[in-house]
């Protein structure tokens, strides 16, 4: 793959979401890595071990305000594991040294976290770890991950709870093939050794998936459930992701122990009303004031009684409570403005299946019928997929053109498009202005 053609995706990720990519190879064989379901037609890039020299001059682009990412998908460039790359340690050490007070967040697998590589971590804080563990049997990395070395990630989560190395654990949930059991006690090994909290991903199949990578829908409820009775029992924050929420209530999904929010005896299943005075509207909005406030007093509902309490802690650090992701209200508003400004009087707004409960209520919030919402359902990729970045132009214009009224202006969700404004085949959002003939605006 030529430079010129990833490389405005590299300072796109840098520029958007502070993430730093420097390589898509891996050393696993996951049966559920996105990459084999791709339909035909799918552009995404794999990095080669990109040179230090050049990720290091990359790295001047980064945000120091905000955590650095490094390990995570990046719009259209695949994610690889940050330790196969032989100069992983310089790339690090060169980060830290060009911004000394910022927190670096990594994932991994663990696999290659030698006790050298975690002592060199150690130097290197602020620092937080991700580690995709995914299974911690030995039966179930050999069928999930194709791991034929199960003790190295194992070893590797030792090593981070005897150095003191802040992390936070993930799995890709496949109970269909491993049985629930094996989430369970894997959730339950993460926490023993100190994950701060646990992320479970929901599993997704396209249609071009095997018959053994499918499963009916209904066992997402169950994991749900799974994930939130582990949540109450162990006293870890479970978290289901992509989150599957009915509403903006901010709602406290679980709390990380020795935090500001367990010290105040914040509990999970608590309602924040308000921050300071201010009116929580979301959940992404609750823990933002929270967050950005020194000593914040929070207004909370528990079991139908008012109660105050105040967060020990500086400007800019965590609260320690964990809500699921809804809405920023800063986009809510912009969806607002983009809808006045036009003057529009019959505005469509097009949302992902996993979306529409929370977009209906945002677009309640101002002052807007629920009915002007509309779930696009994917067709692209068929199967589970239901989240709005893997939704594509086509998708968009089959339930554009299948309703019985016409709109003045159509709104869709930004995450389907890229930096240039093309969906994951190439097409831009300008296809979908010309087919329908009024506005289309990503927000």
């Amino acid at each position: 793959m030529q430079t010129e053609r990833f490389y405005p995706y590299l300072l796109n990720a840098i520029a958007k979401n502070n993430v730093l990519p420097f390589t898509s190879r891996c050393n696993l064989g996951c049966i559920f890595c996105s990459h084999r379901q791709n339909p035909p037609g799918v552009e995404t890039f794999r990095l080669p071990h990109l040179p230090a020299d050049a990720v290091l001059e990359l790295a001047q682009f980064l945000d120091p305000r905000r955590k650095v990412v490094i390990g995570e998908s990046a719009t259209r460039l695949d994610e690889g594991e940050p330790f196969t790359h032989p100069e992983a340690a310089i790339i690090l050490r060169g980060v830290r040294q060009r911004l000394p007070e910022t927190l670096i967040a990594l994932t991994t697998n663990g696999t290659l976290l030698t006790q050298q590589l975690a002592d060199e971590l150690a130097d290197l804080g602020p620092l937080e770890l991700t580690v995709s563990l995914n299974s911690v049997t030995e039966h179930g990395r050999l069928l999930l991950l194709n791991d034929r070395e199960p003790h190295r990630a194992l070893d590797a989560i030792a090593r981070l709870a005897s150095l003191g190395i802040p992390f936070h654990g993930s799995l890709v949930a496949m109970p269909h093939l491993t049985g629930m059991e094996d989430i369970t006690e894997t959730v339950s090994f993460l926490a023993e050794n100190g994950a701060l909290t646990v992320r479970v991903f929901l599993p997704g199949y396209t249609k071009f998936a095997a018959k053994d990578l499918r499963f009916p829908l209904s066992l997402w409820d169950e994991l749900v459930a799974l994930a939130r009775e582990l949540t109450l029992s162990i006293g870890v924050p479970v978290i289901p992701e992509p989150s599957v929420l009915h509403s903006l209530t901010p709602e406290i999904y679980g709390v990380i122990r020795g935090t500001p929010a367990e010290c105040a005896g914040v509990l999970t299943g608590d309602t924040i009303l308000a921050v300071d005075g201010n009116k929580a509207r979301t959940r992404v909005e609750a823990f933002t004031l929270a967050q950005k406030a020194a000593d914040p007093k929070l207004q909370l509902m528990r079991d139908g009684k008012l109660l105050e309490v105040s967060l020990d802690k500086s400007q800019g650090r965590p609260p320690g409570f964990v809500v699921q992701y809804d809405l920023d209200t800063a986009r809510i508003e912009q969806i607002g403005d983009e809808i006045t400004c036009r003057a529009s009087v019959s505005p469509l707004v097009l949302a992902s299946q996993l979306g529409l409960s929370v977009v209906r209520a945002a677009v309640e919030q101002i002052g807007f019928a629920p009915n002007h919402v509309h779930p696009v359902v994917n067709r692209f990729f068929g199967g589970s997929i239901q989240s709005a970045g893997l939704l594509t132009v086509e998708d968009f214009l089959a339930t554009a053109t299948e309703l019985t009224f016409t709109p003045d202006m159509v709104l869709v969700p930004r995450e389907a498009f890229d930096h240039k404004g093309c969906d994951l085949t190439g097409k831009n959002i300008q296809v979908l202005d010309e087919a329908l003939g009024f506005p289309v605006v990503a927000v």
